[in-house]
């Protein structure tokens, strides 16, 4: 599979594709300013429990400890990638999760938008260093390796323009937007991998702790003992999981193509 860093060539796509992203950058900064809502503060589970305040809530972050430590240890190990430069997306991903174990607990316990700006600093770091990796796979390992520090810096940047402003469209361009992003390269282009699918999979498990965190009253009148909120804590780390599992799993797909010529039977000439 030969991207555009081996082709040189730019295509249409890739100019569309840079045009929407350009185009959702500015309509973020031109709609009407976006406050936060400050009853998002309040959660349904607001129990103490051996003293920890809203415990369920920042216990729950436990999963990004573990899965985004499983991340930094499986990429210490042998070459995964074809190109060591396509490492570095991925260590900045598993960094952001492991920070939001810490930004998110600290969050939960005093929830207010002075501690939610480290809550969601860490997040950016995740969304955009896996939009950099998405476009080298699928575009080019060149231009996604140059992108990460501007798409990392200019996540960090919408969460500090939120507090500078009380504008939160940036911010939510560098989540929602990047994914929608990443959900178009999927689409658009092929992939350099196997196990391009699995994203999708990632994606559904984001939706679903998205949805879980929108019921979070209405979960926990219903179960009495974990909140909405809770469950998306542990749904997105399931999430963080399967981007371990498609680097574990996947493998070049010009291999796999080489591998699948070489065992077909060969017509011999005598």
């Amino acid at each position: 599979m030969r991207r555009l860093s081996e082709t040189g060539r730019i295509g249409p796509r890739v100019g569309l594709f840079a045009a929407v992203a350009l185009g959702g950058i500015v309509a973020a900064f031109l709609l009407p300013p976006l406050a936060q809502p400050q009853d998002y503060h309040h959660f349904a589970d607001s129990r103490t429990l051996a003293g920890m305040p809203n415990c369920l809530n920042v216990i729950s972050n436990a999963g990004f400890l573990i899965v985004g430590l499983l991340g930094l240890r499986f990429l210490t190990g042998r070459e995964h990638f074809i190109e060591p430069r396509e490492r570095a997306a991925f260590a900045v991903f598993f960094v952001g999760v492991v920070a939001t174990c810490f930004g998110s607990s600290y969050y939960h316990w005093a929830p207010r938008d002075e501690t939610l700006a480290w809550d969601r600093l860490p997040m950016t770091l995740a969304f955009m260093s896996l939009l950099a990796a998405t476009i080298s796979e699928r575009i080019s390992v060149a231009a996604g390796a140059r992108l990460l520090w501007p798409l990392i810096a200019a996540g960090a940047g919408s969460v500090w323009w939120w507090r500078w402003t009380g504008n939160l469209w940036p911010y939510m361009a560098a989540q929602y937007f990047s994914i929608f992003l990443i959900g178009w390269l999927l689409f658009l282009f092929p992939p350099s991998y196997t196990r391009g699918g699995d994203l999708w999979i990632v994606t559904g498990f984001y939706v679903l702790a998205k949805i879980a965190e929108a019921l979070d009253k209405q979960i926990y009148t219903v179960t009495g003992w974990i909140s909405g909120h809770t469950i998306k804590h542990i749904v997105a780390a399931v999430a963080v999981y399967y981007v371990l599992r498609m680097l574990r799993k996947r493998s070049p797909r010009d291999s796999m193509a080489h591998i699948a010529s070489s065992s077909r039977p060969r017509l011999q000439v005598f």
